[in-house]
């Protein structure tokens, strides 16, 4: 049955934000197809329908895409949340390894985007919300093929943007903090680790895996995804949450050795 509801696709929405943006666009009065590769895995939810989806795969997006088509006969939202990590200094990650990341968090993202464009041109509307991360404009070490994935997904973001908004659509970037979800369970650690790298990256890691256990709630991210996908004159650019604006305000002004300093302190990298 086609429906006037606006239509909103969620990827990676098994858990934390993804599926949290699917409550809260749900709460918002939005129709909402969640999406995962394992959707019977999905923790809660409720009755709002879970589709499988590989974003890593051509036939999967597009079989997904054709499903809720067939289905409301629009997409007016698109979430793109699906992503993976990996934990690994540059020298101890193969090729391989890095390439799996790009493919899922940059080149799915595409897929999908790619997936939409011609429906909401059609309809001369419609929002391509990409989840990136404070990774995006602050690299975080040992996390080059991450940092790599979410820098370039912010940079094609702006340049579509440019390209459709006399098409009725616009594309927004969500660059959280630190959050609250399973990512460390979800991320891999390089196949090859060899020292000096191993213990190295030892401090860092207890770091990062501190910071998300105090981030923000996945809620918060998400209805900054529901204002992305609502107001009337979207930005391009959300900081959804404090230490997101805390860092871009800091790296924009204060000179760089300074900030690099403060960095690596607050990461606890080794120093010499």
């Amino acid at each position: 049955m086609k429906t006037k509801r606006r239509v909103a696709l969620v990827t990676g929405a098994s858990s934390g934000i993804g599926r949290a943006c699917v409550q809260q666009l749900a709460s918002a009065g939005l129709t909402v197809y969640g999406t995962s590769r394992h959707p019977k895995r999905r923790r809660g939810g409720g009755d709002l329908p879970m589709l499988a989806l590989d974003v890593c795969y051509d036939d999967s997006v597009r079989t997904c895409v054709d499903r809720v088509i067939s289905e409301t006969g629009r997409i007016d939202v698109l979430v793109n949340n699906a992503g993976v990590g990996l934990e690994g200094a540059v020298e101890e990650t193969s090729l391989d390894e890095i390439r799996a990341v790009l493919e899922t968090n940059f080149f799915g993202a595409v897929r999908m985007m790619r997936a939409v464009l011609p429906i909401m041109r059609k309809r001369r509307s419609g929002r391509i919300i990409n989840i990136g991360s404070a990774a995006g404009f602050l690299p975080m070490p040992y996390s080059a093929a991450y940092s790599a994935s979410k820098h370039a997904l912010r940079g094609f973001s702006e340049s579509l943007d440019h390209e459709v908004r006399k098409l009725g659509i616009r594309v927004s970037v969500i660059e959280p903090g630190f959050v609250r979800t399973d990512i460390v369970e979800h991320s891999t650690v390089a196949a090859a680790p060899f020292e000096p790298y191993t213990s190295a990256r030892s401090n860092p890691a207890r770091a990062f895996r501190q910071a998300i256990a105090r981030g923000v709630d996945p809620n918060v991210v998400a209805r900054t995804v529901v204002e992305a996908a609502t107001e009337q004159y979207p930005r391009l650019r959300y900081l959804p949450d404090g230490t997101a604006r805390v860092v871009s305000l800091f790296r924009d002004v204060l000179p760089s050795p300074l900030f690099d300093f403060a960095f690596r302190k607050q990461i606890q990298m080794n120093e010499d």
